[in-house]
Formats: C-alpha cells, sequence, structure tokens
C-alpha cells in the first residue's frame, strides 16, 4: 500500500502527534508498505526526510516551531505537482493533522476518490483555550469552520464557533475515525463528532522499549528519584507540578524536568523562587531512547496535566519499561493498570503535593508499583500497526465515502 499521511506540523517540531505518526511510518515501512507525508514547511529544521512533502507555510510567532498553512489551495497544488513526479498512485489517505492539515487531507481524498482514515489526536477546544482564552478560541472555531466549508463544499455549520464542528466537517468524510484513548473517543462521540470512534493508543516503539529492563532499587533509603517529562506550556501544568512538590516537602528527593517550551524561563525562575534549585533541576530536551531510559531509572514519572491529554505518551512509555506513573487526571488514570499509578485525588497543588507524599511514604514502604510484569497491556507499535493495516484494508474494501 501508498498511504499518504497528512499532518499539520513538521516532524522536527516538539510534540506527541509527530512522535506518533513518525513512529507509525516507521512501522508500516517496515512492514513493506510505503507511507508519504504532507507536512507544513519548517523554518527551523535540523533534517530533510526522505518521503516527505513540504507545502508553503509561516512560522507562528515567537518561536518559529511551528508553521501554519495560510493558503491551502496553493498547499493543494504543491501535493498534487509532487506526488505526481513521484508516479505511485495513493492507496488510502490517513489524516495524522487537527487543522489545516485536516483539510487538506480531506480535501484530497475527496477530490481524488480515496478512502481516508481519520486519526483525532488533540482536544482544540481545552488547547486553544488555554493559550488564548475562549473568545479567540470561538473565533478560530470560524475562521476553521468557514475554510473546511469552502475547501471541503460544504455549507458552513450552523454552531459556527464550535471547534467540534469543525472535527465533525472533517470526519464525514472518513471511512474509519480513530482515537488515542476511550476517554476522547466518547469525547468525540458526545459531541457527535463521529458515531463510534474506534480506540487506538499511539504506540511505544519496540526498538527504544527492547534492552530497556525496569531498574529494582533495594535500598528504600536512598534519594527518591522523580520524573516530570513534557512540553512547558500551560496546559501542561508544570508550574502546578513544580508548586506541590515543594509543598510536598519530601526528604531525601530530587525532581528532574525534561522538555522544552514558552515556559521554560518561568520554570528556571519558580525554581528559584521556590529554592527547588537544590532538589530540582531542569536538563532541557533529551532524544527520545535516552528519556524513556531515564524512565527506567526513576522511581515515578509525574504527569500533572488535566482534561487535555487525550493519551499522554509518558506515563504510557513509563509504564512500558516498568515505572510507576503518578497522573492528576483520573481519565488518564482509568486507561493504565491501576496498580502502576498514583491518582491524585484531584488536580490541585494541595491534592498532588499529598499524592507525592503518598508515593514516597509507599515506596520506602516496599509497595515501589513498579511494573515488571504489564500481562496482556501493551502498546508497543508493531502491534498497533498491525491493527492499523487490518483497518486500511477494510476501509480499501469499502471504497471512498460519498
Amino acid at each position: 500500500m501508498h498511504i499518504l499521511f497528512f499532518a499539520d506540523h513538521h516532524p522536527d517540531s516538539l510534540g506527541g502527534v509527530q512522535t506518533s505518526f513518525m513512529l507509525q511510518k516507521k512501522f508500516l515501512e517496515r512492514a513493506g508498505h510505503t507511507v508519504t507525508l504532507v507536512v507544513s514547511r519548517r523554518y527551523r529544521r535540523s533534517r530533510r526526510l526522505d518521503g516527505m512533502i513540504e507545502v508553503p507555510a509561516l512560522p507562528v510567532p515567537p518561536t518559529g516551531a511551528y508553521s501554519i498553512e495560510p493558503s491551502l489551495k496553493l498547499a493543494y497544488r504543491t501535493v498534487q505537482r509532487k506526488l505526481a513526479k513521484m508516479a505511485l498512485p495513493v492507496d488510502i489517505v490517513h489524516i495524522q493533522a487537527d487543522m489545516w492539515g485536516a483539510i487538506l487531507g480531506a480535501a484530497w481524498a475527496k477530490d481524488h476518490g480515496l478512502p481516508l482514515v481519520q486519526t483525532v489526536h488533540t482536544n482544540l477546544e481545552v488547547g486553544i483555550s488555554h493559550t488564548f482564552g475562549k473568545m479567540l478560541t470561538r473565533r478560530a472555531a470560524q475562521v476553521m469552520n468557514a475554510w473546511a466549508a469552502s475547501m471541503l463544499d460544504h455549507d458552513a455549520p450552523r454552531n459556527s464557533k464550535d471547534i467540534w464542528a469543525f472535527k465533525e466537517q472533517i470526519s464525514r468524510h472518513a471511512n474509519f475515525v480513530t482515537a488515542p484513548s476511550t476517554h476522547f473517543a466518547e469525547e468525540l462521540e458526545k459531541h457527535k463528532v463521529v458515531e463510534k470512534a474506534i480506540v487506538l493508543p499511539n504506540g511505544v516503539d519496540d526498538d527504544v522499549v527492547e534492552g530497556i529492563h525496569p531498574v529494582v532499587h533495594e535500598n528504600v533509603e536512598r534519594t527518591l528519584d522523580f520524573v516530570w517529562a513534557g512540553r512547558l506550556s500551560s496546559e501542561k501544568r508544570i508550574t502546578e507540578f513544580l508548586g506541590a512538590f515543594h509543598t510536598a516537602n519530601i526528604p531525601n528527593a530530587k525532581l528532574s524536568i525534561y522538555g522544552s517550551g514558552q515556559l521554560e524561563a518561568k520554570v528556571r525562575i519558580i525554581l528559584v523562587q521556590l529554592g527547588l534549585s537544590h532538589v530540582a533541576t531542569f536538563y532541557g530536551r533529551l532524544p527520545h531512547r535516552d528519556l524513556v531510559t531515564r524512565f527506567a531509572a526513576a522511581d515515578l514519572v509525574a504527569q500533572s496535566s488535566v482534561a487535555f491529554e487525550t493519551q499522554g505518551m509518558t506515563v504510557y512509555e513509563a509504564i512500558a519499561v516498568g515505572t510507576p506513573v503518578l497522573v492528576a487526571d483520573p481519565k488518564i488514570a482509568a486507561e493504565l493498570p491501576a496498580e502502576f499509578v498514583w491518582l491524585s485525588k484531584t488536580p490541585s497543588v494541595d491534592d498532588m503535593a499529598r499524592a507525592l507524599t503518598r508515593a514516597a511514604k509507599d515506596i520506602r514502604s516496599g509497595n515501589t508499583k513498579r511494573a515488571l510484569d504489564t500481562g496482556e497491556w501493551s502498546v508497543l507499535q508493531s502491534q498497533l500497526t498491525a491493527k492499523m493495516i487490518d483497518l486500511y484494508k477494510k476501509a480499501i474494501k469499502e471504497g471512498p465515502k460519498h
């Protein structure tokens, strides 16, 4: 099969979606298929990947790490020209995007009579609101709905200020819609984006996990090793977590922070202001395998976001290499094996602090919750890719959705 992926952002930019579709590409190609990526051009890129079509885009301020496609018609013509040069017919389109890439992918599948699979990765309602506020979120929804209606030859929806209405405009063209978690699939169904979403989690790279073994710590009096990893942005609630770590004031415990983002300078300042510099260290970004290896050595990996993550890969990766997790979102906790999770009673700073204290006490008493055997629970990408290939075959057999 030749699968055409449409994404919003270049794979060089930081994000779970980019990590996910590059991992899917790797294992689809390992299974003998061809994957071509359609992505927004990135101005700060460190690599030029084979099998990638970059379409004209403008950098998003202030960092330029992400891009926006200002003209989907120009992007469309670019895809048409570059695919023609490849002279390799496309069998199926897979939308790995949530915004302009989603519109472009749906339009391409519709116009070329191709079956379409859509993965809805992101809760845009929460993400945009955190960044721009509710008023600008409604305005963004209006723009996206008008954009989609124009490209897909629909009437604009009556509830044009609703992000979910935009998602529905895309999904009506898909043979199958997948979501990375049960709770997000239910959210899509509740908002009538799709009648039934198929749950297919984002996977953990088999090659990364292979050879990384759970670390068994014998000495319960050692310095406890806590890790927080992710994008440094408001919806990830890193500042709240630092407040919780400060409030918990756990004796003989250290915190390592990994990631990058717009709150990096603020995080550095908070570490100083709270007097945490001697027990908490910000390391920036790590290569993926190095980060997962780091997870395996930690006592716990923390995730502090609430009502934002559609899956939240760090906690999946941590459990996959044997390390328990602390989460603040009960919906995320419900997706994971309960025996490897500490759940904060509420997302508040005080309750996260209590959860950290409880975790430290459990570990000191020998209840480390280490995931030495996860049983049937698995998110290895090889297994998930096999399921996705079956979905592609069903969509191709059905033919394009009219």
